[in-house]
Protein backbone atom coordinates (compact mmCIF):
# COMPACT_ATOMS: atom_id res chain seq x y z
CA UNK A 1 0.00 0.00 0.00
CA UNK A 2 1.11 3.62 -1.20
CA UNK A 3 1.49 6.51 1.04
CA UNK A 4 -0.56 9.16 -1.32
CA UNK A 5 1.89 11.61 -0.16
CA UNK A 6 4.84 9.84 -0.88
CA UNK A 7 3.57 8.97 -4.46
CA UNK A 8 3.43 12.61 -5.24
CA UNK A 9 6.99 12.49 -4.24
CA UNK A 10 7.73 9.67 -6.54
CA UNK A 11 6.09 10.89 -9.52
CA UNK A 12 9.28 12.52 -11.24
CA UNK A 13 11.35 10.03 -10.52
CA UNK A 14 8.82 7.15 -11.88
CA UNK A 15 7.87 9.06 -14.67
CA UNK A 16 10.66 10.34 -16.61
CA UNK A 17 11.32 8.97 -19.64
CA UNK A 18 7.52 7.41 -19.42
CA UNK A 19 5.57 7.95 -22.94
CA UNK A 20 2.34 6.36 -21.14
CA UNK A 21 1.50 4.79 -18.53
CA UNK A 22 -1.50 3.43 -16.89
CA UNK A 23 -2.91 1.34 -13.85
CA UNK A 24 -3.96 1.27 -10.21
CA UNK A 25 -3.47 2.16 -6.72
CA UNK A 26 -4.29 1.18 -3.46
CA UNK A 27 -3.61 4.10 -1.23
CA UNK A 28 -3.45 4.33 2.62
CA UNK A 29 -5.18 7.92 2.39
CA UNK A 30 -8.18 5.97 0.53
CA UNK A 31 -8.18 2.46 1.33
CA UNK A 32 -11.41 1.42 0.07
CA UNK A 33 -11.29 3.49 -3.56
CA UNK A 34 -9.58 1.98 -6.55
CA UNK A 35 -7.47 4.56 -7.30
CA UNK A 36 -6.58 4.86 -11.46
CA UNK A 37 -3.30 5.99 -12.63
CA UNK A 38 -3.02 7.28 -16.10
CA UNK A 39 -0.11 9.16 -18.02
CA UNK A 40 0.35 10.31 -21.48
CA UNK A 41 3.25 12.82 -22.25
CA UNK A 42 3.50 15.15 -19.58
CA UNK A 43 -0.06 14.72 -18.65
CA UNK A 44 -1.14 12.37 -16.30
CA UNK A 45 -4.58 11.83 -14.51
CA UNK A 46 -4.71 10.02 -10.58
CA UNK A 47 -8.05 9.73 -9.98
CA UNK A 48 -10.80 7.77 -7.87
CA UNK A 49 -12.92 6.13 -9.93
CA UNK A 50 -14.40 2.79 -7.70
CA UNK A 51 -14.17 0.99 -4.47
CA UNK A 52 -12.29 -2.64 -4.65
CA UNK A 53 -14.77 -5.42 -4.11
CA UNK A 54 -15.38 -7.01 -0.17
CA UNK A 55 -15.73 -10.65 0.09
CA UNK A 56 -17.29 -12.58 -2.65
CA UNK A 57 -20.88 -13.05 -0.27
CA UNK A 58 -21.15 -9.22 -0.40
CA UNK A 59 -23.66 -7.39 -2.13
CA UNK A 60 -21.50 -5.16 -3.86
CA UNK A 61 -19.78 -8.27 -5.55
CA UNK A 62 -23.05 -9.53 -6.85
CA UNK A 63 -23.35 -6.43 -8.59
CA UNK A 64 -20.25 -6.28 -9.77
CA UNK A 65 -19.52 -7.12 -13.73
CA UNK A 66 -19.09 -11.22 -14.24
CA UNK A 67 -15.63 -9.88 -15.75
CA UNK A 68 -14.48 -7.64 -12.97
CA UNK A 69 -15.20 -10.47 -10.58
CA UNK A 70 -12.96 -12.76 -12.35
CA UNK A 71 -10.27 -10.33 -12.41
CA UNK A 72 -10.41 -9.97 -8.66
CA UNK A 73 -10.54 -13.92 -8.53
CA UNK A 74 -7.01 -13.88 -10.13
CA UNK A 75 -5.80 -11.18 -7.83
CA UNK A 76 -7.72 -12.29 -4.51
CA UNK A 77 -5.72 -12.65 -0.92
CA UNK A 78 -7.71 -13.64 1.32
CA UNK A 79 -7.05 -10.39 4.08
CA UNK A 80 -6.63 -8.20 1.30
CA UNK A 81 -8.95 -9.17 -1.36
CA UNK A 82 -8.51 -7.52 -4.32
CA UNK A 83 -6.30 -4.75 -3.21
CA UNK A 84 -3.16 -4.02 -5.22
CA UNK A 85 -0.62 -1.60 -7.01
CA UNK A 86 -0.44 -2.34 -10.50
CA UNK A 87 1.21 -0.18 -12.74
CA UNK A 88 2.53 -0.42 -16.40
CA UNK A 89 5.03 2.05 -18.15
CA UNK A 90 5.42 2.43 -21.39
CA UNK A 91 8.83 4.57 -23.13
CA UNK A 92 11.76 4.10 -24.69
CA UNK A 93 14.82 3.11 -22.57
CA UNK A 94 13.09 3.41 -19.36
CA UNK A 95 15.14 2.63 -16.03
CA UNK A 96 13.05 -0.16 -14.33
CA UNK A 97 14.71 -0.29 -11.48
CA UNK A 98 14.47 3.72 -10.91
CA UNK A 99 11.04 3.69 -11.63
CA UNK A 100 10.58 0.61 -8.63
CA UNK A 101 13.34 2.47 -6.49
CA UNK A 102 11.30 5.80 -6.75
CA UNK A 103 7.86 3.73 -6.17
CA UNK A 104 8.33 1.39 -3.83
CA UNK A 105 9.86 4.35 -1.00
CA UNK A 106 6.50 5.67 -1.56
CA UNK A 107 5.21 2.22 0.49
CA UNK A 108 3.89 2.36 4.06
CA UNK A 109 6.50 1.13 6.63
CA UNK A 110 5.28 -1.92 9.00
CA UNK A 111 4.94 1.00 11.62
CA UNK A 112 2.07 2.54 9.25
CA UNK A 113 0.86 -0.63 8.26
CA UNK A 114 0.10 -1.54 11.50
CA UNK A 115 -2.12 1.27 11.96
CA UNK A 116 -4.96 0.02 9.64
CA UNK A 117 -7.25 2.20 8.32
CA UNK A 118 -8.22 4.65 10.82
CA UNK A 119 -4.63 5.37 11.09
CA UNK A 120 -4.43 5.58 7.51
CA UNK A 121 -7.27 8.30 7.41
CA UNK A 122 -5.23 10.71 8.88
CA UNK A 123 -2.35 10.58 5.93
CA UNK A 124 -2.28 14.21 3.86
CA UNK A 125 -3.58 13.50 0.35
CA UNK A 126 -1.70 16.50 -1.92
CA UNK A 127 -3.04 14.69 -4.83
CA UNK A 128 -6.59 14.23 -5.05
CA UNK A 129 -7.18 16.65 -1.76
CA UNK A 130 -8.33 15.72 2.11
CA UNK A 131 -11.64 16.92 1.63
CA UNK A 132 -12.73 14.71 -0.95
CA UNK A 133 -12.50 11.46 1.06
CA UNK A 134 -15.45 9.07 1.13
Amino acid sequence: MRSRERVADALSDALLGVLRSRGQLWLASRPDALITWRSAGGHLKISETDRWLEAPTSPAWEAASPQRRTLACWFWDDYYGERRNEITFTGLGLDSTRITSALDGALLNDAELSLGSEGWSHLKDPLLGDTERH
